[in-house]
């Protein structure tokens, strides 16, 4: 007679019911970081003037460690980033080179989820581009760092560059490529400056540009910025209140930035003070619920080890709400299931 014993352990994949769209509700960042150039002047083209171009390798290391520490010290959860910018020193060309793996993986495990803003303002020259060549940047964005990012904003000040048509075709391919959330800003105004909310079809979130933030105290005006954030409200689309300051460090930009998310904005792009702001309340999941498709795999084994078994089974279930373990004996037969593994032991005679 010879008895074996074996002992099995299988790791299983942590059940998650996480939603890219609600995780996005209370984003917060701070797209213009102007520090003063001189004491009474901000300047936002210095090299903290904006997060946008923090992908550039004319930063060193030390550069941008300081730089996070500028947006994690403002209550940031997220960065906005260009993921292409070629009067910005980021690459321009050949798509192999547009590769932020590493940079990603610095950014997400300090605390910082990227926001990757596609195709930049005007001036960069990327929107000359045919569209097939938007659409291949777009998809080969997705398939190297879809993983890696918080959501997408189709490009910057989109109506400056293209028709309301063409910027729909830009959300519609993005949307068939990721999960992930997809916003369109545009110049000043709900619907920029051609004041055609057409642009918005089919986005996740609007991304809307106050503006009125390069004259006077570098802030919008309070009741100016209400007001458009109001009308954006109307549309049905989630909107994220987004450069309405200068400076998004600074006391005036903090209290604008309150002001709005006691508003209705979902998310602040430029300063605030509070950490709620948007933010969805998830209604908790029952137990049996939550592990819905373990629970059927578990029935399935035991169905299946019933039948072979000599003897019946006994079967004990424990659930809680910070988990469930099932147990199943019979004879030599012994098996614990739980939400991240599967324990078993047999004796077999012979």
């Amino acid at each position: 007679m010879v008895l074996a014993s074996m002992l099995i352990l299988g790791a299983l994949g942590q059940n998650s019911n996480a939603d890219p769209i609600n995780d996005f509700y209370g984003v917060r960042s701070s797209f213009l970081t102007a520090e003063k150039a001189h004491p009474r002047i901000f300047d936002w083209r210095n090299k903290y003037g904006t997060s946008l171009m923090y992908l550039s390798p004319s930063y060193s290391a030390e550069e941008k460690t300081h730089f996070r520490s500028i947006l994690k010290n403002n209550g940031d959860t997220h960065i906005d980033l260009y993921a292409q910018a070629r009067n910005g020193h980021l690459p321009a060309g050949e798509l192999h080179l547009y590769d932020y793996t590493h940079e990603f993986n610095v950014l997400n495990n300090d605390g910082l989820k990227p926001v990757l803003w596609l195709i930049p303002e005007s001036k960069h020259g990327e929107y000359k581009q045919s569209m097939d060549a938007h659409l291949a940047f777009q998809n080969q964005m997705v398939q190297r760092h879809d993983s890696q990012v918080a959501g997408y904003v189709v490009c910057l000040e989109c109506d400056e560059m293209f028709s309301a048509e063409q910027v729909n075709g830009l959300v519609a391919n993005l949307k068939s490529k990721t999960n992930k959330p997809v916003a369109v800003h545009l110049a000043p105004g709900v619907g920029g400056f051609k004041k055609d909310t057409r642009y918005y079809k089919g986005a996740d979130f609007i991304y809307l540009q106050i503006g009125d933030h390069l004259t006077g105290d570098n802030v919008a005006d309070p009741t100016m910025a209400v007001a458009m954030l109001k009308q954006a409200m109307t549309l049905g689309i989630p909107v994220v209140a987004n450069e309405y300051s200068l400076l998004s460090t600074s006391a005036q930009a903090r209290a604008l930035g309150d002001l709005l998310c006691q508003n209705g904005a979902v998310g602040t792009g430029n300063g605030r003070n509070v950490t709620l702001c948007g933010q969805r309340e998830t209604k908790k999941k029952e137990w049996y619920q939550e592990y819905e498709k373990e629970l059927v795999v578990s029935g399935i084994a035991v169905a299946t080890l019933f039948a072979m078994l000599k003897d019946a089974p006994k079967l004990k279930l424990q659930v809680n709400d910070n988990g469930y373990e099932l147990g199943l004996n019979s004879g030599g037969y012994s098996l614990r299931y739980s939400e991240d593994k599967i324990a078993a032991t047999y004796r077999i005679d012979f």
